[in-house]
């Protein structure tokens, strides 16, 4: 690839919901999920592959709903008193994104707008004893908003599913701090393309900046080369990853953009030799 440009920081949906990643992928800490009082044990949690409307209630997922039920967990170790929120996020958000890539069906949900909402016991239900954790799967607007879906994202990443909920930004993910999320089938500069990279496994010191750049400047060009179709002058590839707060949670990603030299409308995929869209 011609052009390689990296950053590093927080992951840029400027991500409303992903900044600091402690907002919208947070769990439900003291009676948040459930009022009055105490949670639901886990025999009266919705299972994998429900869906709910937002809290523990499952609903039809052929009708609009908030969130898709992708795995039910256990916290260990945390003694009796419900812990404060970091301490419940790095256990359980780890594990609910290994499992989010298996029922997505691909591991390249950070490049897509499925995120990862952890929802756990309220503080009665934690001092009765419920030590669990719920992960789902929820579809976010590229204004931040959480978007109601009608039908089910189990498998959706397996095949053309990526391109309906693709992130793509309005500004430059190489240069801005904030690029602005977008519609894709609006005015954009970047795709996130397919083939999220790995850094480390959850738990491992946060890189620096130097070591990211070293890992995915080669791994993104060709994941951006092989998404256009051809290397090309006007489209290089560039990359963003989580800060250190995000990363001791479990988000030891990096996504790779294809980053054009100016805006356009329609999609990189498969572009080719052709003329850049208008």
């Amino acid at each position: 690839m011609r052009h390689r440009r990296a950053v590093v920081g927080v992951l840029g949906l400027s991500l409303v919901w992903v900044t600091g990643c402690t907002a919208q992928v947070a769990g439900v800490p003291d009676a948040g999920v459930v009022r009055p009082s105490i949670t639901p044990g886990v025999p009266e949690l919705p299972v994998a592959g429900q869906c709910t409307d937002g809290s523990l209630t499952a609903v039809d997922c052929a009708q609009p709903h908030d969130a898709e039920v992708v795995r039910v967990g256990g916290f260990t170790g945390l003694g009796a008193d419900l812990p404060g929120d970091r301490d419940l996020r790095r256990q359980a958000i780890p594990a609910c994104r290994e499992a989010m890539a298996g029922y997505l069906g691909s591991a390249d949900h950070d490049a897509t707008r499925l995120q990862a909402r952890v929802l756990w016991p309220s503080r009665d239900g934690w001092a009765k004893g419920d030590r669990w954790w719920l992960c789902t799967a929820v579809e976010f607007a590229p204004d931040g908003s959480p978007r109601k879906r009608t039908g089910k994202v189990e498998g959706l990443l397996k095949a053309a599913g990526f391109a309906q909920v693709q992130l793509c930004a309005q500004g430059s993910p190489a240069k801005d701090a904030d690029p602005k999320i977008t519609a894709c089938d609006g005015p954009h500069l970047a795709e996130a393309v397919p083939g999220v990279l790995e850094l480390s496994e959850p738990g491992a010191p946060t890189p620096s900046q130097e070591q990211v750049n070293a890992q995915a400047g080669d791994h993104c060009a060709t994941a951006v080369a092989g998404y256009v179709g051809a290397e090309r002058p006007d489209v290089f590839a560039s990359w963003r990853s989580f800060g250190s707060q995000a990363w001791s949670e479990g988000f030891t990603t990096v996504v790779c953009y294809a980053e054009a030299t100016r805006p356009f409308t329609g999609r990189l995929w498969g572009l080719g030799t052709k003329n850049l869209p208008a």
